[in-house]
């Protein structure tokens, strides 16, 4: 029986077989496979801009246990030159928030990449992912998408369960304290009681509450300047415009809770950011919704905390 490599055709043929080996075998790594779809649609979202440019999409979505820190420098650095030097950066983002000084370093890496800087948000950009949007030339937004305040917040505990505080709660505590004493030695009351809960505070941290604070305002501050509004010639126009995107983002009286909706429409005609509107029929609105529906299954299955992603590399996080 003749060797099968002296049939004839066998060689010629065997590289043939093992593309579709490989090819088989790809469709069976769910991974992969789920992972070159999100590719085709990042690539889909780039062709779509046309007119010349040359532009990049770059994904960044974390999960609520997983909140913007240092490990992400060096992902987005990755990430950005896989991309290369870009007429336009469009950057997805998903995220509750975290360290607004990472924040910053963020807009810093993505404006060294482009001329031009787009953040696109399919669902949530909170806290430090607020301050990224205010970082861009644009916001993208449609139907439920959403920003937040970018009051800072201060890690404590409660009953042993880590949980996040505005700091400007602790700030307006001691200010409500501060108050009432005034009130109880106006009226000649016994202000004993007063002083001990006044004591009880903690002056370090609340000073360093109140620097967190005008730290996100700083940032937001020098970015809606230089770039957002940038456009605005007039100086007293332009600085009416971001004291009102300051003055409502960092609001714990107008907004409540940290975690309030301010949806595309509010960003756009209360806020005055430019926003591009998207409708939940618009084909680009479709295709970045697609993309981040699978970029959220593959988070959950994959029990992947972290994702930042462009159409040519993958990083993610456990």
């Amino acid at each position: 029986m003749p060797d099968e490599r002296e049939i004839p055709g066998f060689l010629r043929d065997e590289p043939v077989r093992d593309e579709v080996l490989s090819r088989v075998l790809r469709e069976h790594d769910l991974f992969q496979a789920q992972r070159e779809k999100r590719r085709e649609l990042l690539q889909r979202l780039e062709d779509q801009e046309g007119d010349g440019k040359k532009v990049g999409y770059l994904a960044f979505l974390s999960d609520d246990k997983s909140g913007i820190d240092s490990s992400d420098i060096p992902a987005f650095g990755e990430a950005l030159l896989s991309l290369g030097d870009l007429d336009k950066l469009v950057v997805i983002i998903s995220s509750p928030g975290g360290d607004g000084t990472i924040a910053e370093k963020i807009i810093e890496l993505c404006r060294a990449y482009a001329s031009e800087f787009v953040v696109v948000v399919p669902n949530r950009a909170k806290s430090a992912a607020t301050i990224i949007s205010l970082g861009a030339d644009q916001v993208v937004m449609g139907y439920c998408s959403e920003l937040g305040p970018i009051d800072a917040q201060v890690p404590i505990l409660v009953d042993g369960i880590p949980r996040y505080i505005s700091a400007q709660s602790f700030i307006d505590a001691r200010t409500t304290l501060e108050a009432r004493f005034n009130e109880i030695v106006a009226s000649g009351e016994d202000p004993r009681a007063i002083l001990q809960q006044i004591a009880s505070l903690n002056a370090p941290f609340i000073d360093h509450c109140e620097k967190l604070m005008e730290f996100s305002r700083e940032v937001a501050r020098k970015y809606l300047g230089n770039h957002m509004f940038a456009g605005e010639t007039a100086a007293d126009e332009r600085e009416k415009k971001i004291e009102t995107v300051l003055t409502r983002l960092s609001s714990v009286n107008l907004f409540k809770v940290h975690g309030r909706m301010i949806d595309g429409n509010a960003a756009k005609h209360e806020l005055g950011l430019n926003v591009k509107l998207l409708g939940k029929d618009d084909s680009l609105w479709r295709d970045i919704w697609t993309y981040y529906v699978r970029a959220e299954v593959m988070m959950q299955r994959g029990d992947t905390t972290k994702l930042v992603e462009t159409k040519n590399t993958i990083l993610h996080a456990r």
